[in-house]
């Protein structure tokens, strides 16, 4: 979802060439005028600093960049940044549909990295960075000489890239649940982000996945730590503060713009999980 003006910036910022994948330096992103404001991407950002000293600001949080460090930038969310001279490291950009051409079962729902909910930024140690490097190099080489069946290539590297990072970001983390329960947790996580300004109730979406309210509520438990319910409300409370913090909405308009038919439904809605306003949010931020 668009916020306000920002600008939405696309994989193709990177030119023609990047095709829903881009493997570069950190400079080519952060020398970018466009990343260092306030903007939406539309893919997926994920920043490999070997060192830096400079500011991340993702979403309503603003990250002090460092050394051996990962930043995953998901889609959709307001980010910015700002980085000293001297910085030195990678980025890999890539698109779901890019990813799921080969692994068309969605295979990204079970990178926990990836989660829109998860941490955005954390260290590796040194043993781990090179093993991170060491696979760039064979990516960053296959997407510059750009050889037969490149597109392929690229998606087993990113797979692999992506198990490495999920094994350092979640080290003690056991297979995600198979079969249907994972299949349905990860179609109602889906469901939720395109559905969320009109369906606020799981009951709408236990019938999109043809199961029960109960069972719905059970795998979103298993599945995301949360019941079906909040993890609605947490989605609707994230876009809530996005549309606050970078836009100067009223409050009203805020709350047409999330699909709320009284104002005062989505005041009381927004005090209640949060514990403010959103006046009082807004002024705080």
């Amino acid at each position: 979802m668009q916020i306000g003006n920002l600008p939405v910036c696309t994989i193709d910022v990177f030119g023609n060439h990047a095709n829903g994948f881009f493997a570069g330096t950190l400079h080519e992103v952060a020398s970018n005028s466009i990343f260092q404001e306030f903007h939406q991407n539309s893919f997926f950002m994920v920043l490999i600093i070997e060192h830096a000293v400079g500011t991340l600001v993702l979403d309503n949080e603003t990250n002090a960049a460092g050394s051996l460090q990962i930043a995953v930038i998901k889609p959709n969310s307001i980010n910015k940044l700002h980085f000293n001279a001297g910085y030195k490291g990678k980025v890999i950009c890539f698109t779901e549909e890019f990813f799921s051409l080969r692994y068309n079962d969605n295979m990204l729902n079970q990178f926990s990295v990836l989660e829109t909910s998860g941490r955005s930024v954390f260290l590796l140690s040194e043993d781990n960075f090179c093993s991170v490097q060491n696979i760039l190099a064979f990516t960053q080489s296959e997407f510059s000489n750009q050889k037969t069946d490149a597109q392929k290539a690229l998606r087993s590297y990113l797979n692999i890239f992506l198990i490495e990072l999920e094994r350092n970001y979640n080290p003690l983390k056991i297979s995600k649940y198979p079969g249907f329960s994972k299949e349905k947790a990860q179609k109602f996580q889906n469901l939720v982000k395109v559905g969320y300004k009109q369906f606020k109730l799981p009951s709408y979406y236990a019938n999109q996945l043809n199961i029960t309210t109960n069972y719905l509520n059970k795998i979103s438990k298993q599945y995301f730590s949360v019941s079906s319910g909040l993890l609605i409300r947490n989605h609707l409370i994230l876009e809530s503060k996005r549309i606050l913090h970078y836009t100067n909405l009223s409050i009203g308009e805020v709350a047409f713009e999330l699909g709320f038919e009284h104002v005062s439904y989505f005041v009381s809605f927004f005090k209640k999980q949060t514990g403010k306003t959103p006046e009082q949010f807004r002024k705080n931020t």
